[in-house]
């Protein structure tokens, strides 16, 4: 064998090594994984009830159930918690932050709609704890997303929440970057004429989200 077909030989062998071991690489990647959590999941409690009869719990299941789905597709891994096992709210966050870190979650949403005494508050708002820069982040997308798809909705914005807040509990308790999901106010009737049977749409937008999200870590 010539010399020049030694190196020609050796290069070949170097390039190979590189495309074997991008690709390996590439395999080891650890999937992202998302903690979907539908509120209200303590017992005895399903939350607020819509102007059409239907309860936050029995609506987000149905839209965590198709994110899933969605997310799947995607190549994102989720677990879906839907039945926090206490009554105290203090004791269901902490059983839900120990079951989403043993899970090692990247992520963590909870799924609820508003609910206020006046029929005229409306609008979409995410909300994510005060000192969580990547939960605020988060929150963003989901924003963001959702202001593309409903555009005749009010955008209340993303909400930084303190320590005494709604929904600390949730968002302080789990470990990774964390926001709650306020997509429309149940109580009130235009808005909920625009989501009652639009669990697929709000799936899609919630997918999309996590997507851009994760797209840029």
């Amino acid at each position: 064998m010539r010399p020049n077909e030694i190196l020609d030989k050796i290069l070949e062998l170097i390039a190979a090594y590189r495309v074997a071991k991008a690709v390996k690489r590439k395999k080891a990647k650890k999937l992202k994984r998302v903690a979907l959590c539908v509120g209200h999941s303590r017992i005895g409690d399903k939350g607020a009830c819509s102007v059409g009869g239907v309860n936050e719990w029995c609506y987000n299941k149905v839209v965590a159930d198709l994110l899933q789905t969605r997310l799947r597709h995607q190549g994102i891994q989720s677990i879906v918690f839907d039945d926090y096992p206490s009554e105290r709210y203090s004791r269901a966050m902490d059983w839900l932050a120990q079951s989403i870190n043993k899970e090692k979650c990247d992520i963590a949403i909870e799924l609820h709609f508003n609910s206020y005494s006046s029929t005229e508050a409306e609008g979409y708002e995410y909300l994510h704890y005060h000192t969580s820069n990547n939960g605020r982040r988060l929150a963003e997308c989901f924003r963001k997303a959702q202001s593309e798809t409903f555009k005749v909705q009010k955008d209340r914005g993303v909400k930084a929440i303190e320590p005494d807040g709604r929904g600390a509990g949730f968002l302080r308790s789990v470990p990774p970057p964390a926001v709650i999901c306020e997509p429309f106010f149940g109580s009130c009737p235009k808005e909920w004429v625009l989501f009652d049977s639009k669990h697929s749409i709000l799936a899609d937008v919630y997918a999309q989200a996590i997507v851009e999200y994760f797209k840029d870590e």
